[in-house]
């Protein structure tokens, strides 16, 4: 009896774990704006259009302009019924393969889980830059890794939630040959 409780204590905790879980889908194809889904712990799915950086306007369909949006680590509009959702918008985003490096900027494994900014580190030559994803843990594991194409962009999925950061590193040139 003792087992059959542990087990069903684990299978909770799996199935609430698994409802955190979030979706990346992409960015615009100019990069200027990203979607991502949130499965909540009430099995609701909630579906946010966000801007990729807050200097840029996004070039999303219109109709979402005239929307609040909520904002926060990034500006986003957040649809509580995804079929509300612009149609087709699934069209307008490209999702590169994951990678952990694009353009000479790498994305390290290590998670950094103390001081002022947790996340993760992206870096050029020897040049460094924190991308800050909060809740990160000691024992936060990262699970994929997207560079938009353009290269500016940089989302992570960090133990199921999902991470933005603009990347303002440069790769070092590469030195003249004699």
């Amino acid at each position: 009896m003792r087992v059959l409780a542990v087990a069903v204590v684990l299978w909770c905790s799996a199935v609430a774990a698994a409802s955190d879980a979030e979706t990346f889908y992409g960015w615009s194809k100019d990069g200027t704006w990203l979607v991502f889904e949130q499965h909540t712990n009430d099995d609701r799915v909630e579906l946010f259009f966000c801007q990729s950086d807050s200097a840029v306007n996004p070039t999303w369909p219109a109709n979402l302009s005239g929307l609040d949006r909520e904002d926060g680590a990034l500006s986003c509009v957040r649809f509580l019924d995804p079929n509300k959702a612009p149609y087709q918008w699934k069209n307008l985003l490209v999702l590169p393969a994951p990678s952990t490096s694009l353009n000479g900027v790498v994305l390290q494994g290590e998670l950094v889980a103390d001081g002022e900014t947790p996340g993760f580190t992206l870096a050029a030559g020897d040049k460094k830059q924190s991308c800050y994803a909060s809740a990160t843990r000691e024992d936060s594991k990262l699970q994929k890794s997207w560079f938009h194409p353009s290269g500016k962009y940089v989302a992570a999925m960090i133990d199921g939630n999902f991470r933005h950061c603009v990347v303002t590193l440069k790769a070092p040139r590469a030195g003249k040959k004699k």
